[in-house]
């Protein structure tokens, strides 16, 4: 290539990029080094992190995460979850009671026993919780039943002691969704399914299921958050909505949340176009029902981890200037520690986001 074509190919990258960061950028990622806190701190502000989420919610380790924080002007957040530990909490509250986990068919469940069986996840088109791309993908991992009050219960629990923890930025929600990526099986929910179906009878039965089981997942998080507020007015909340609702993908601006983060770009390599896509639902559509809400594109990222493709940093910039130039001025990265120990990354996340 000739000198002045170089030249001239330089100076489009620095124009292009110079667009992309005449807005603010902000960035939040997904996870905490609580062995090294300091140093985690310290990484995540020369990354140019304004915020990073935790998924523990005991209160003496969130003040000590808040006090490391605190030097760096990073943000925390405690992430609930409706798995997990919440089964565990659930047994200790109800030892004589089975855990009401969600019930999926028997399709559903014989699906679920292939993808667990060896290695059968990383050898086949497995999304791990993302827009499937197999009939009857399923999630691994089991999820209580949204129908449960006792499990809504358990959940408020963790949630008095996240808003009681000073300095403590907000509260994150995580693993929201249906284990199967639609709907629950329990006669419960089938119960009141067949109560929506015949106050709506002019509604097709599959619409009226989509609709039904979105707003009941819908209720469940905005009835938390709204909780949270209620112990806590000026407390701060924000999601990733995962594992997938996969009838509508993009459902997250029903949601009465600060910081509603949506998957722009997710750890199995989308093209660009469909993440150009997304990030303009995700950022042009936030405040369609509530004010409150910001939109935030979500990037899985992770180094080198089994099952998950390479992301160089080629590729990470890609997807985080399209995000950014179609709209996202917030992003959500999960894992935000992936990103601080790979150099060449973080120096992409950096240029855009510090």
């Amino acid at each position: 290539m000739k000198p002045e074509m170089i030249c001239l190919t330089v100076l489009a990258a620095w124009l292009i990029t110079s667009a992309v960061l005449a807005d603010e950028v902000t960035l939040s990622g997904w996870g905490i080094d609580e062995r090294n806190l300091d140093t985690c701190m310290a990484d995540a502000e020369a990354v140019g992190f304004d915020a990073l989420i935790t998924w523990n919610t005991d209160p003496a380790a969130l003040v000590k995460i808040v006090q490391a924080a605190a030097p760096h002007g990073i943000k925390v957040f405690s992430s609930i979850a409706p798995m997990g530990r919440l089964g565990k909490l659930w047994t200790d509250t109800y030892p004589d009671r089975p855990v009401p986990w969600q019930v999926m068919s028997e399709d559903e469940e014989a699906a679920l026993n292939f993808i667990s069986a060896g290695d059968n996840r990383y050898l086949i088109p497995y999304q791990w919780g993302g827009e499937p791309a197999m009939t009857n993908e399923v999630l691994t991992t089991k999820t209580i039943c949204f129908s449960s009050p006792e499990g809504r219960d358990l959940l408020q629990r963790m949630i008095d002691g996240i808003v009681s923890v000073p300095g403590l930025e907000g509260m994150a929600f995580d693993g929201f969704g249906y284990q199967n990526y639609r709907c629950c099986h329990c006669d419960r929910c089938q119960g009141l399914l067949a109560e929506f179906r015949a106050a709506h009878p002019d509604m097709p039965e599959d619409e009226a299921e989509v609709t039904f089981f979105r707003d009941l997942l819908v209720g469940y998080i905005n009835g938390l958050a709204d909780y949270a507020r209620s112990k806590r007015p000026e407390i701060k909340t924000t999601i990733h909505i995962w594992p997938v609702f996969a009838p509508e993908p993009l459902y997250g601006n029903w949601l009465d949340l600060d910081y509603c983060g949506q998957t722009a770009a997710w750890y199995t390599l989308w093209p660009e176009e469909k993440i150009a896509q997304y990030s303009r639902v995700i950022s042009g559509e936030a405040n369609r029902y509530f004010e409150r809400q910001q939109g935030v594109g979500m990037m899985g990222y992770y180094d080198n981890r089994r099952g998950f493709p390479v992301k160089d940093a080629a590729c990470v910039d890609m997807e985080l200037r399209t995000m950014i130039e179609n709209g996202c001025r917030r992003i959500q990265v999960c894992s935000g520690l992936d990103v601080m120990k790979n150099a060449e990354v973080a120096a992409v996340f950096s240029r855009y986001c510090k």
